[in-house]
């Protein structure tokens, strides 16, 4: 069970709003703002003597990420966004003319660009069609042929909300000897995942929606068997072993870093990765289990009230395990009701011509029974 006690006592809301976005960002916890005032006035009152901190905080920090997500630590690397995980295959992977990678027809932007780029080398997009638009994996699988290299997918969809069987995927990438990439910003701090144990080679996720980390914080996680057939694009003075020593650089002869963490290859945002490291501690607070039951409960609700109200539409599954923080559903005119919704203080999501909502686990039942009262009331 969820405290929503203590777990709302992480946050200063605005109380005159009920906030239904997380799906788009997150509220910065208490606990991450502090540590931005902490390393910020120690930045500004001392001179400096933070280093050794700071680098200490981003191992513990990979070592957190790796055991949400049932991963060894030195299979984790710090980054920017879900994109510069992505990048790291798009980049580094040894790609002939012919190739090709299959995605979904409906992959939120940032799965997609990083690929586009590579057809100035003659590598081929396949676009998989989806079924009412809902990730097909057999789709997926039959547009893979000798010449495939990648699967990149969304682990849940941006839009609708609808979670792929990457289990699934990641058996038959195995057993076709590509890799599956995986963007898993949407189902992040959200559902329980194990990643090595669903044969994934790259999950790489962003930190500022459900993570409740600041914009421009991310991680990523590479399989060995994907680091061994990639070639680093960007090495830096971070990226090589200096066993914690710094007071000694005029060495040009380092070993790489081993493992993923070669890809953090210079200066880091250390007042991020401070507040992301409290944020994390948050997550780590709570029961994973507890957290994603209660917000299937709450989705639940709202799942209920759209199928029973023919002026609405669901765009999410039903599907117990098809579903994820998102709800989505559309109306005759969903543009007009999503300003009747922000005009009553619920702060929600327009995506793709329907309403998204996307509660967390502070959000009472209470927001939820007032959420629906607004739909009953609109006309």
């Amino acid at each position: 069970m969820i405290d929503l006690k203590i777990a709302r006592s992480y946050f200063d809301l605005n109380k005159d709003i009920i906030y239904l976005n997380h799906a788009s960002h997150g509220p910065l916890p208490l606990p991450a703002r502090k540590a931005y005032d902490d390393f910020l006035d120690s930045w500004q009152k001392t001179e400096h003597e933070h280093d050794i901190e700071s680098f200490r905080i981003i191992k513990e920090l990979r070592g957190k990420l790796a055991k949400m997500i049932g991963a060894d630590a030195w299979r984790l690397g710090l980054s920017y966004n879900t994109t510069s995980g992505l990048s790291i295959i798009a980049g580094g992977f040894p790609w002939e003319r012919g190739d090709n990678i299959v995605l979904s027809e409906t992959e939120f932007p940032a799965c997609v660009y990083p690929w586009v780029s590579l057809r100035r080398i003659g590598l081929e997009l396949r676009f998989a069609p989806t079924d009412k638009g809902f990730i097909d994996e057999d789709s997926l699988m039959a547009l893979v042929d000798k010449n495939t290299r990648v699967i990149s997918i969304s682990w849940v969809q941006f839009n609708n909300g609808f979670r792929t069987d990457i289990n699934k995927l990641g058996e038959f990438c195995r057993s076709k000897d590509i890799l599956l990439c995986v963007d898993g910003i949407q189902g992040m701090g959200v559902i329980p995942i194990n990643v090595p144990d669903n044969d994934i080679d790259l999950f790489t996720s962003g930190c500022a929606k459900w993570m409740l980390g600041p914009c421009g914080t991310g991680f990523f996680y590479l399989s060995e068997r994907a680091e061994e057939r990639l070639q680093p694009i960007n090495i830096g003075w971070l990226s090589v072993d200096w066993n914690d020593d710094f007071t000694d650089l005029l060495r040009y002869d380092l070993p790489e870093r081993k493992g993923p963490s070669k890809y953090e290859y210079g200066t880091y945002a250390y007042q991020d990765i401070r507040a992301l490291n409290a944020s994390v501690d948050l997550h780590l607070s709570f029961d994973r289990v507890s957290v994603w039951d209660y917000i299937k409960s709450l989705t639940g609700m709202i799942i209920d009230k759209i199928v029973y109200d023919d002026r609405f539409a669901l765009k999410s599954s039903k599907m117990d395990d098809r579903r994820s923080g998102i709800v989505a559903f559309g109306s005759k005119n969903a543009r007009s009701l999503y300003d009747y919704l922000r005009e009553n203080k619920f702060i929600v999501s327009f995506r793709e011509g329907n309403i998204r909502v996307s509660p967390y686990f502070y959000n009472t039942p209470e927001e939820i029974e007032s959420f629906i009262r607004a739909l009953d009331n609109y006309s």
